[in-house]
């Protein structure tokens, strides 16, 4: 019996010991089991818990089935945690890393030269600018969202207001400080206009309203010159006041030609339009290839009518039948490019060591063109202009029947988008 005791008095120190080392794990087991979320069933596999019969029912593969998928159903219905970082629009950063470049390139140089009375306030101001830049670029695009078109012409206005700014400097004679203040006013001011009004815009809207600021500027340059404007006393002033015109009205008439337009006008539209354009500008130049050293005029006037009629040809042809996409609207330019150069070659085999600009040589070049562009159009495949509507102007029915009624209030009649 003794010897029976002592074994057994041994066994239960090891017992209690186990039980004190093993009894942390499972206290701590069941705090985790408590802090994680309970699992509620939904109110039909509640109500089936309840009833005695469709608990006998539970024990069927069927009805644990349907009670596993209560159970998932109720867990994916759980609102989001609200530590999940919020959603940031995917043109955010473009915005930020184009305003940085500028800040560097002309936001801090136009500023610095504004302000600096020597070389450190010069440098100190610029680098300040420079690294600010990033700064506010974020800040605006925390608290406003930047879409496509914000972003489109945030990127583009700025470059052309700084060139409208320094064309404005030069035409009033102004200092360099007062040109360097132009360039940073008309540079600010395309960005405070691309956050404004591109929240209004579509993306062909916006990229026409970038579209009719370059091609009205180059056509008043290209007036002007042909016009023989810079050979006159003052002419250079006028011809600049022209093509700072042409700019700034541009603007507006290409944002109304694509929201006017009745068909669709996208990106990709118009940089098929430019390789029109292209095409037209040789043509122009085939016009004119067997004179004899054509003057500045001569050149000028051929490129801008050639230009133009390529446009409106691009646009009859190209814009209102389809919808390119901005990848085949470059394919388009590309095989413009691709066909003018094999124009090129035919005219250098034919005439040999004799090849020269001319008649021939142009007209080549202009076939090859216009023959990679159509082979572009064929191999790309943009799909046919989508819906067709009458540009931004809709009409209401109901409001023209009440008014040719006669009857009494206020009725709205259409509405005109721009």
């Amino acid at each position: 019996m003794a010897r029976n005791s002592a074994l057994r008095r041994p066994t239960g120190l090891v017992v209690l010991t186990a039980a004190l080392v093993f009894a942390p794990h499972r206290s701590v087991a069941a705090q985790e089991s408590g802090a994680k979320p309970r699992l509620e069933l939904a109110d039909s596999a509640r109500g089936s818990a309840r009833s005695p019969d469709s608990a006998r029912a539970d024990s069927t593969p069927s009805a644990r089935t349907s009670a596993r998928t209560s159970v998932a159903l109720a867990r994916t219905s759980q609102p989001p945690s609200a530590a999940q970082p919020p959603v940031v629009g995917g043109f955010r950063s473009d915005f930020v890393r184009n305003q940085t470049l500028f800040g560097v390139g002309i936001y801090g140089p136009a500023l610095a030269t504004l302000i600096a009375r020597d070389g450190v306030a010069w440098g100190a101001s610029y680098l300040l600018v420079a690294g600010g830049s990033f700064v506010a670029a974020a800040e605006i695009s925390r608290q406003m969202t930047i879409t496509e078109p914000m972003q489109h012409l945030s990127t583009w206005l700025p470059v052309q207001g700084a060139i409208a700014g320094s064309m404005l400097g030069s035409l009033i004679d102004a200092d360099n400080r007062g040109t360097a203040g132009a360039v940073l006013f008309g540079s600010l001011g395309g960005t405070a206009i691309a956050l404004w009004r591109g929240r209004e815009m579509n993306e062909g809207e916006a990229a026409a309203t970038v579209f009719g600021t370059n091609v009205l500027g180059l056509a008043a340059l290209g007036a002007g010159t042909a016009m023989g404007l810079q050979d006159r006393d003052g002419g250079k002033n006028k011809r600049l006041a022209l093509t700072l015109g042409g700019m700034i009205g541009g603007a507006p008439l290409g944002h109304a030609y694509a929201a006017l337009a009745s068909y669709h006008v996208t990106r990709g539209d118009l940089t098929a339009m430019t390789a029109a354009a292209g095409v037209g500008m040789l043509a122009g130049l085939t016009a004119i290839a067997d004179g004899d050293d054509p003057s500045d005029q001569q050149l000028a006037g051929a490129l801008t009518i050639g230009g133009v009629l390529g446009l409106v040809a691009g646009d009859r042809l190209l814009t209102k039948r389809y919808d390119h996409t901005i990848g085949e609207g470059r394919f388009v330019v590309v095989g413009a490019l691709a066909g003018g150069l094999m124009g090129a070659g035919v005219a250098l085999v034919a005439r040999g060591d004799d090849a020269q600009w001319s008649t021939l040589t142009a007209s080549l070049t202009t076939a090859g063109a216009a023959g990679g562009i159509l082979l572009a159009q064929r191999y790309a495949g943009p799909k046919a202009d989508g819906v067709m509507s009458l540009g931004g102007l809709s009409l209401n029915p109901v409001g023209l029947v009440a008014a040719a009624s006669g009857a009494r209030g206020t009725f709205t009649l259409g509405s005109i988008r721009f």
